[in-house]
């Protein structure tokens, strides 16, 4: 059985806000701070903010890296895997059966270098608008 957890996201349905002593409290504020990550071909994880600055600082100098005419095929495929290691390092899974827009979307390594410039390209696969 497939669980929506849009409300959840929305703010809406249990729990809407109001927390029932200590528990309740930190309950919520994890899930705000909580961005959702898709991992190509492995699912989905939840990520905190400072794994976010990580998986941002990573993507940043793809951009970088990228823009150079002439860029190591092999060091793309490891910064691409550097990202996905970090994120199921310091991510906690999303159960399968639960169904949850992603935040960013990390694609799998084996991508080209020409592909890997169509996504990695301007502010990167990390919106700047969520990482305040």
């Amino acid at each position: 059985m497939v669980r929506v957890c849009m409300a959840r996201i929305k703010g809406k349905g249990k729990g809407k806000g109001k927390s029932k002593g200590k528990r309740g409290k930190k309950r919520k504020m994890m899930k705000e701070e909580r961005i959702v990550v898709r991992l190509m071909g492995e699912g989905q994880y939840y990520i905190d903010k400072d794994t976010l600055k990580e998986v941002n600082r990573i993507d940043n100098q793809m951009v970088k890296m990228l823009s150079d005419e002439k860029v190591d095929e092999h060091a793309v495929m490891e910064s691409i895997a550097a990202m996905r290691i970090l994120v199921k390092s310091k991510g906690k899974r999303v159960k399968d059966d639960i169904i949850i827009p992603s935040h960013i979307i990390i694609p799998a390594t084996d991508m080209t270098v020409e592909e890997a410039r169509e996504v990695f390209k301007g502010e990167g696969i990390v919106p700047e608008d969520i990482l305040d």
